[in-house]
């Protein structure tokens, strides 16, 4: 498929897990965006034939909070999980200006690593470590498979309370409403479902592979209708 896009037949190609990180070895360049994040959703064929890796989820991320009045500039971001996802979020961080970055994860050794490359600061997922935590965060990003693989949990630990000054998102978008949106929404936070990110993300891709560049009302549309189950 991808000697196929080189010769023509595609401009462009859309890279879903779990072959990102391997869509970032095998492109022939990469955007540097890419190679932070160690991962590529989008690949674009260049004039010269060249496949160009690039990954949008990280504009999916800053583009869904903007869409919120959310900005991860000065802000102490709190980011649960340290997988594919949770490295979008902690590039958007980063590249954002975030004042804060805690990385809270199941398995810590992956957390480690995640935090030595932002600057974060490791915690264990107790709610012990977190309990403290949340009342100093402004931006909460939810990047676990818990809502997706677990819909009635939350990846908070019981004891964990959210405030009415959080900006909650979760990247999980089945289902829409998450049971830690939900949490978040009776706390009083500020909450974006994963659906966001996914639009923007895409959007994102189009512009790379087209050049068109979406208009404001597109986004909300595209949100309305697939959240609608079209």
């Amino acid at each position: 498929m991808l000697e196929e896009a080189r010769g023509g037949r595609w401009d462009g190609l859309s890279v879903t897990i779990p072959h990102k990180q391997d869509a970032l070895v095998l492109a022939d360049r990469a955007d540097p965006r890419a190679t932070r994040t160690g991962a590529a959703n989008c690949l674009v064929r260049a004039s010269d034939g060249r496949l160009v890796a690039h990954n949008t989820d990280v504009e999916g991320v800053t583009a869904a909070l903007a869409q919120h009045g959310c900005s991860l500039a000065g802000s102490a971001v709190l980011l649960l999980g340290a997988g594919g996802a949770a490295r979008a979020g902690a590039v958007a961080a980063r590249e954002a200006g975030a004042s804060r970055l805690w990385i809270a994860n199941r398995h810590p050794s992956r957390a480690i690593e995640l935090a030595s490359a932002f600057d974060g600061e490791v915690l264990p997922l107790t709610a012990e470590a977190l309990g403290p935590t949340l009342p100093r965060a402004d931006v909460v990003l939810q990047a676990t498979s818990v809502g997706l693989e677990a819909p009635g949990d939350s990846p908070l630990p019981p004891g964990c309370v959210l405030h009415d000054r959080l900006t909650v998102m979760d990247m999980v978008y089945r289902p829409l409403r998450t049971r830690f949106l939900r949490d978040a929404d009776a706390a009083g936070s500020r909450t974006i479902d994963g659906l966001w990110m996914l639009v923007f993300q895409g959007l994102a891709q189009l512009r790379l592979w087209t050049g068109a560049e979406a208009g404001d009302d597109v986004a909300p549309a595209l949100h309305e209708h697939l959240a609608e189950g079209g």
